[in-house]
């Protein structure tokens, strides 16, 4: 049996409903934020200990260290980076439901003000109209970071390529 909730009750659980909402959405970004400074940070560290080593890398050795940072750069960014991407939007639009529901997009309901206490764009969060970008960001860098690695193994201590043999490198 539902019992009908008044006006208050209502508002508490909104409320308590958007807290739990904010938290998630915090700590999936910190989740992303981490993860990609990790392995930023870690592609990073590998291209310039090759720079810096005397390692002489294989064709076979280079093949198996590219395709071993495509997959797990694959793995990253294709299964889990975007499984957190489709929860972090699947949270947004929640929170845009709720924010709706209390009338934080609803031009003077909490003073005379002809706008509303939160901006219009922020209503079309976690839709493809959006215009957050912080996943796209993350996934920038970690491109960039695979390229650089990717380029100092294929260019490390090869015969036909002066680029590391050059002083400022020893």
């Amino acid at each position: 049996m539902i019992h009908p909730l008044d006006k208050e009750q209502k508002v508490t659980v909104l409320l308590a409903a958007l807290s739990e909402r904010y938290e998630s959405l915090r700590t999936i970004r910190e989740r992303v934020q981490s993860i990609g400074v990790w392995a930023l940070g870690l592609l990073l560290g590998i291209g310039g200990w090759l720079i810096q080593s005397e390692t002489t890398l294989t064709s076979f050795q280079k093949t198996f260290y590219i395709l071993g940072i495509l997959a797990a750069f694959a793995v990253l960014r294709f299964k889990y980076l975007e499984d957190l991407s489709v929860g972090f939007k699947s949270q947004q639009k929640i929170t845009t439901r709720l924010e709706k529901a209390l009338g934080l997009f609803t031009p003077g309901i909490f003073d005379s003000d002809t706008t509303s206490i939160y901006p219009q764009k922020w209503e079309k969060a976690g839709t493809a109209e959006g215009s957050g970008n912080f996943f796209e960001t993350t996934y920038i860098l970690l491109y960039i970071g695979v390229f650089f690695v990717i380029v100092v193994i294929l260019l490390s201590h090869s015969p036909s390529c002066g680029l590391f043999a050059h002083h400022f490198f020893k």
